[in-house]
């Protein structure tokens, strides 16, 4: 089986491409991939809930049998109080799983339009190449997901 440099195995027709001398696909730049494979993965983190509750998850030592949120059900959008401590639970969550990313900074506000949904904004530093580059991640929280929204 053919494999790309990060072990996956290539799709079926993408291999006729290869053998025909085609690179083909979609050309990203090292800091566009990075950007592309940061969002892909702060969205399956968001989206994990592990079996802690948001005390624990703040003040324990989460492993790696503990990757994804604690459950958020019971914080509201429309508490200051409670988008803070969503605020603590996005940071120690990217510092716990995601050690790309440095200098980072979330913000939780509420959603003007959907009372039940909190908006989350990401900034941060990420290396590529030996420099540091910007990184932005936008999404969405509600009862029963996260939903990245379009790249910055």
């Amino acid at each position: 089986m053919h494999t790309m440099s990060n072990g996956s195995p290539i799709p079926l027709f993408d291999r006729f491409h290869i053998a025909a001398g085609d690179p083909g696909g979609v050309r990203l730049t090292p800091a566009d991939a990075l950007q592309l494979s940061l969002q892909l993965d702060l969205t399956r983190l968001f989206n994990v809930r592990n079996s802690m509750t948001i005390a624990d998850f703040l003040a324990g030592t989460p492993t790696s049998l503990d990757y994804g949120l604690p459950d958020t059900l019971i914080l509201s959008a429309q508490s200051a109080t409670d988008l803070q401590r969503w605020e603590l639970v996005i940071l120690r969550a990217i510092a716990l799983y995601e050690p790309r990313l440095i200098q980072v900074r979330v913000a939780v506000a509420p959603d003007r339009f959907r009372p039940t949904l909190a908006r989350v904004t990401v900034m941060a530093l990420a290396a590529v190449g030996g420099e540091l580059c910007q990184f932005h991640f936008n999404t969405a929280l509600d009862d029963r997901n996260v939903r990245p929204e379009a790249l910055a």
